[in-house]
Order: structure tokens, then C-alpha cells, then sequence
């Protein structure tokens, strides 16, 4: 139904002089920080693989034949593009007597803004869900099931992530060896480390990951430590003590996000220099960007009509760039 005189009566009220608009949050693409983006894609279904490189090169002893390896299949990943939208209507008497008479044209930004703060929504939803293969969530259609494993099978955040040459499996859920899922700390900070240190690539050897950005809730107790722990780290100090011993892990980046809403003492770490949708990370595929339409005037009634869709995939192929906490302290 649209929005009539009976729905917005101050709109038309000559005792209130001024009227505002309370619009949603700017719109934003906080989550270019923390994931890949490609954009134009054309299949409906887009299929992505990898192959994994070598291992050590071995000797070669007088006058034999050298060893010879092979390269071992990735995994593989289907991004399905799912179209999100929202349409504003308006009568034809509020447009005129309430919309345009107190300057409230900006109103029909609106919907841009709701494709947008869905967008950041889905991302934050993906993050605070990382440890599970699925969630479920709702918009005004209803509840609907979002599937969240990767290219191996297993979510974003996992203790039995998958070597592609079938060795050892890879734990990127933030340890210390013997506590998993640390709190966010100096400790935790460390244990993040650690863990990504541990991470192996496809054929076994270490990647070298170096985790340079952490991701919080924005306002959480978190959040204000890591900021806290960041500055001690930038001014030499050795973060949460009295000590003067300088501090053991490099400085990073915090990201806070807003839109993280139910698992807010979760925390995240990653290496940024591996944060493409050509190594495989979390990945945003977009089909069509956001597209403002209207307005569109029904005959009949001449209702004025805004709307805003978007068409989009979101998930990951790949998990090594990222470590993750649920702040527990479990063992």
C-alpha cells in the first residue's frame, strides 16, 4: 500500500513548522575492507576453482632423473546471484501536499539505502555466523536459510578445514594449543598469530600469512581494547601491563563494524594482502549494482513509485587469510 495523508499526518499539519528526515545510513561499502569484489558478472551461476602450485623441490643425485610432482586440485565454488530490491509508493496527495511542499524529496534516496544497508547487513550476518555451515534469517518475505560453507565444505571458521593433497587439516580457529577461541586480548592477540602461522598450504607448506587487520563490533568492549592495545602497540609499549618491554606482535588495523548484531564478542583477523577474489577469500560477486528506478506514475491513481534493486553473491572458496574467535576462552 502506498503512503497516504492518514499514514504521515504532520506532513500536512500547518502548527508543525518543520519537519525532518530521518534517513537510513549513508550509503556504504564497509565490507570492501574485509572481502574481494568483482563486479559485471554475467552467469546466473558462476563456478570458480583453483589449483594448488608445488612442493619443495628435492635433490637430484649424480646422474639420476628429477623428481617429478604434479600440481593438486582446489576446490571449487558456485556463487549464485540472488536479486534484492524495495519499492516506495507514495500517493499522489502526499507527494504534493506533504513530500515536495516540506522539501522531503530526499526521501526517495531511500530505497538506494535500503539495497546498501542490506548489503553490509548480509556481510556482518556471514561474519557472525562463520563457524556454522548455516543460518537462518528473515527479511519482510520471511525466513529463508543461507548456506555459508566454502570450497571445502566447512565454514569460513573451522578446526577441520581441508588440505587439498589430503594431509593434515588446517585450524583456523584462534588458538594457543591448548585454549580455543581465546577472548580478545594481548593473549588472543598472540594466539592469532600463532594460529596462522600453523596454516598450511595445498601441498603442505607454510603461507606465511601475516594478519594485519582485526574486525570487531563496532562500540563492543572489543572494540575499545583493540583500539587500546593498537595505540600501545604504535607508541612501543607492551599493551595491558605496567612492564616497558616492548610489545611482540606488529600494529593493525581495526575495523568496527555496526552491523554486527547477535554474536558481538566475536572477533576476526586476516592478511589483507590476500583479500581478492583471485585467491578466493570472502568474495562479493555482483551482477548489477544498486539501480535507482522511478518515479513511475500509475495511471489510474497516479501513485508515484520509487524503487531499488541489486543483484549479488556473497561467500568464499577459500579460508586461509582469515582466523577467527567466538571470545570464549573454551579449552
Amino acid at each position: 500500500m502506498p503512503l497516504s495523508l492518514g499514514d504521515a499526518v504532520d506532513l500536512i499539519d500547518r502548527g508543525i513548522a518543520k519537519i525532518w528526515l530521518t534517513p537510513s545510513e549513508a550509503e556504504t561499502r564497509m565490507f570492501e575492507q574485509y572481502a574481494g569484489v568483482e563486479t559485471g558478472v554475467e552467469d546466473y551461476r558462476d563456478t570458480e576453482s583453483a589449483i594448488g602450485g608445488l612442493g619443495y623441490a628435492s635433490r637430484i643425485l649424480d646422474n639420476a632423473v628429477i623428481t617429478e610432482q604434479k600440481p593438486v586440485q582446489g576446490f571449487d565454488k558456485t556463487f549464485t546471484q540472488v536479486q534484492y530490491g524495495v519499492l516506495m509508493s507514495l500517493t499522489k496527495p502526499m507527494w504534493y501536499f506533504g513530500i515536495k511542499k516540506r522539501d522531503l524529496t530526499q526521501l526517495t534516496t531511500e530505497a538506494r539505502r535500503a539495497c546498501s544497508d542490506l548489503r553490509e547487513r548480509l556481510f556482518a550476518e556471514r561474519l557472525e555466523n562463520s563457524f556454522a555451515s548455516s543460518y537462518t534469517t528473515q527479511d519482510d518475505t520471511g525466513n529463508y536459510s543461507v548456506t555459508t560453507t566454502g570450497g571445502d565444505g566447512n565454514p569460513l571458521i573451522s578446526a577441520i578445514h581441508t588440505r587439498e593433497d589430503g594431509g593434515t587439516v588446517n585450524i583456523n580457529r584462534v588458538t594457543d594449543g591448548i585454549i580455543v577461541n581465546l577472548d580478545f586480548d594481548y593473549e588472543g592477540l598472540k594466539a592469532a598469530h600463532r594460529t596462522a602461522s600453523l596454516i598450511l598450504g595445498p601441498k603442505g607448506k607454510p603461507m606465511n600469512i601475516n594478519l594485519d587487520t582485526l574486525i570487531v563490533k563496532k562500540g563492543s568492549t572489543n572494540y575499545f581494547k583493540a583500539l587500546e592495545i593498537k595505540a600501545a602497540i604504535q607508541k612501543g609499549k607492551l599493551p595491558e601491563s605496567a612492564d616497558n618491554d616492548g610489545a611482540g606482535v606488529p600494529a593493525f588495523n581495526v575495523i568496527g563494524l555496526p552491523w554486527i548484531q547477535s554474536n558481538t564478542d566475536y572477533w576476526w583477523m586476516f592478511d589483507s594482502s590476500l583479500k581478492s577474489t583471485k585467491y578466493g577469500s570472502l568474495m562479493y560477486k555482483e551482477s548489477q549494482a544498486i539501480l535507482p528506478e522511478g518515479p513511475n506514475i500509475v495511471f489510474k491513481t497516479g501513485e508515484i513509485q520509487h524503487k531499488a534493486t541489486v543483484m549479488f553473491d556473497l561467500g568464499h572458496r577459500e579460508y586461509r587469510n582469515i582466523v577467527g574467535s567466538k571470545n570464549t576462552n573454551a579449552s
